[in-house]
């Protein structure tokens, strides 16, 4: 059996958008739900995050139940990287996301690009 591929890892910001019924954040979702064997990421550190600041909770349930949603968790062996990272991004929710898009290859979508300037070349970032 083969693992799906992560197209995409979204980070507090877009997880946000999306409880707030964000329309460019669910139709990058859909794209994603429409190939086949692809999902999208969801970085645990942002999904408690956001579930901070979201308020509708059943619409942050419905995002993490997408069949094309998966939960990405961040690696115990990668503390060192997580910290560099998080010295240089300034958040830990942000940290674990950018670490994951590089990771799987794939890119952050986020509403917050500026946030990861500071890695080179800007990171792997899509501005909704």
């Amino acid at each position: 059996m083969t693992h799906p591929t992560v197209r995409i890892v979204l980070d507090t910001s877009a997880i946000i958008a999306f409880g707030r019924e964000s329309i460019d954040v669910g139709e990058v979702l859909a794209e994603v739900a429409d190939e086949d064997d692809c999902v999208f990421g969801l970085p645990v550190l942002c999904l408690a995050e956001a579930a901070r600041v979201v308020t509708d909770q059943d619409r942050l349930t419905l995002l993490v139940q997408h069949r094309a949603a998966e939960i990405l968790l961040p690696d115990p062996d990668s503390w060192q990287a997580l910290a560099v990272t998080l010295d240089t991004v300034g958040r830990v929710d942000a940290a674990s996301a950018v670490l994951a898009a590089i990771d799987l290859g794939c890119d952050v979508l986020t509403g917050q690009p500026g946030l990861y300037g500071g890695i080179a070349g800007g990171g792997p970032v899509i501005a909704f």
